[in-house]
């Protein structure tokens, strides 16, 4: 009974060691000054997502400076040159002379509605452009976000994840404890049903941090265009550096 009250008393201390230090790892994470976490945003940058969005808006910036010049394309330049008049013939006959005048023909087609139209083209082809522009804002304000709170979680599921596996390798020390107490007849079959219960139950809390942290990384560095590790590799060696 005294071994199995020390044994409690260890998990315990363990324990509150533990969240004292997710405590204090809290307390000194300041999310407003996390560089790292930023070098991760700026790599985000680079995301196809953006780019993508960014070639659409080239694409719309084109038609709009496009649209502004297109009504040139509307006008028809017509003219004639008059053949008589190019002979230079004098002729006594007045009506040999009355053809030869005019020497030269111009006429322009111009459109009724060519700058009525064309005016309200343009426009929609700037609104397009501009709303193009804000996209790609959005879309960065978006890719921040998602950068910054998924490297958050990365960083919980990882400080989970390590006092969960302490605690299963306390509670499997206990479990092994108690399956020598049991064949010696000192517990209960209860009592180390509910051993094994508790050892398992850390096991699948461990199980599923794990899978949870896979899924965070994957998310994490489909942002970040590659793995995460690497990646806060150089951001470490570049702060290193300076």
């Amino acid at each position: 009974m005294k071994k199995f009250i020390l044994i409690a008393l260890n998990l315990f201390h363990l324990t509150w060691i533990h969240s004292q230090g997710v405590n204090s790892d809290t307390l000194r994470f300041n999310p407003l000054i996390d560089s790292v976490a930023e070098k991760l945003v700026d790599m985000a940058m680079l995301n196809a997502r953006i780019s993508s969005i960014e070639n659409n808006a080239y694409a719309s910036e084109y038609d709009y400076m496009r649209s502004r010049t297109t009504w040139l394309n509307n006008i028809v330049v017509s003219g004639n040159v008059n053949e008589f008049s190019l002979k230079n013939e004098v002729a006594a006959n007045p009506l040999n002379q009355s053809t030869q005048y005019p020497r030269y023909n111009i006429g322009v087609i111009l459109p009724l509605g060519l700058f009525i139209n064309n005016g309200k083209q343009t426009r929609a082809n700037y609104y397009r452009y501009e709303a193009a522009i804000d996209q790609i804002k959005k879309e960065k304000q978006d890719i921040r976000r998602e950068v910054l709170t998924s490297y958050e979680n990365y960083l919980m599921n990882k400080r989970l994840l390590s006092v969960q596996q302490s605690l299963l390798q306390d509670a499997k020390i206990l479990l092994s404890r108690h399956e020598e107490k049991f064949a010696e007849g000192q517990l209960t079959l209860e009592q180390y049903t509910n051993t094994s219960k508790q050892y398992y139950a850390e096991k699948v809390q461990v199980i599923n941090l794990i899978r949870d942290l896979k899924i965070i990384v994957v998310e994490l560095e489909s942002l970040i265009g590659m793995n995460i590790e690497i990646a806060l590799d150089q951001i470490n060696r570049g702060t290193s550096a300076k």
